[in-house]
């Protein structure tokens, strides 16, 4: 008998371990419950996906395209950290594991699913839609692409992500733009100028339509409590003096 109580407590724990890591379920935007796309079946093969995720060599890595198959089976095409391409094949579930095949270039028509291990990505032409598990916890962003997108250049490759809570805030500064974005308030628009930089920062004054927007960026840790992650920059942003704080990050667009 006690030998028997002894081996259930340890499926019971082992069965613990593996709902830690396997959200209780997944939560869409409704854009992404809607799309006409492989977007809107995340919730079905998510495991299966962040298994082939984990399973490309070169980390971090994101899925450009899934395609359910037969059997509970999923094709699943991944980039890695380095450009490197690759088709990955397993369940829905993530099993049987995960086999690699080495894939060509082919235009990526989205969503992508970039994992919350990575900073969010931008696009230069559209808006990626997080996604969460039912507990609110951040697992990643499905980023659409927008047809007719002008062709990249290099200030639009990178640039900065800032974001606070309480109220919530977000700022976005790629390419010639940055986004000023308030719960509950209409987007700010700015055009980008040159920062002053200090040792550890940099400040931008910026001019638009309701008012000097200053915003400074530190290098200096930065904890997210709602995310449970750390960010290796502080942001602070004051508008009609009003200060809001949080945290930042560099930001590359996904190809």
């Amino acid at each position: 008998m006690k030998r028997a109580i002894l081996a259930f407590t340890a499926l019971a724990l082992l069965a613990g371990c593996a709902g830690q890591n396997t959200p209780d379920r997944i939560v869409l935007t409704r854009q992404s419950r809607e799309s006409q796309d492989w977007g809107r079946f995340l919730p079905d093969i998510y495991s299966g996906l962040t298994a082939c995720l984990a399973a490309h060599p070169v980390q971090p890595a994101y899925a450009t395209d899934a395609v359910p198959q037969n059997h509970g089976m999923i094709l699943v095409r991944l980039r890695g950290a380095d450009h490197s391409l690759y088709e990955c094949s397993t369940g829905t579930t993530g099993h049987p594991a995960p086999t690699l095949t080495a894939a060509t270039p082919q235009r990526v028509r989205g969503p992508a699913f970039t994992p919350a291990s990575m900073p969010e990505p931008y696009m230069r032409c559209g808006t990626p839609q997080p996604v969460l598990s039912g507990t609110g916890r951040l697992l990643g962003w499905l980023t659409y692409f927008t047809p007719d997108c002008p062709p990249p250049n290099a200030a639009a490759e990178t640039g900065w992500r800032a974001f606070g809570n309480e109220p919530f805030w977000s700022l976005r500064i790629s390419g010639d733009n940055v986004i000023f974005d308030r719960l509950g308030e209409l987007p700010q628009s700015y055009r980008l100028q040159q920062p002053s930089i200090a040792s550890n920062r940099q400040t931008w004054v910026l001019d638009g339509e309701n008012g000097q927007l200053d915003v400074t960026i530190s290098t200096q840790d930065c904890g997210d409590t709602m995310a449970s992650r750390n960010y290796p920059y502080t942001a602070e942003v004051r508008l009609q003096d009003r200060l809001y704080r949080g945290c930042a990050e560099k930001t590359i667009a996904i190809p």
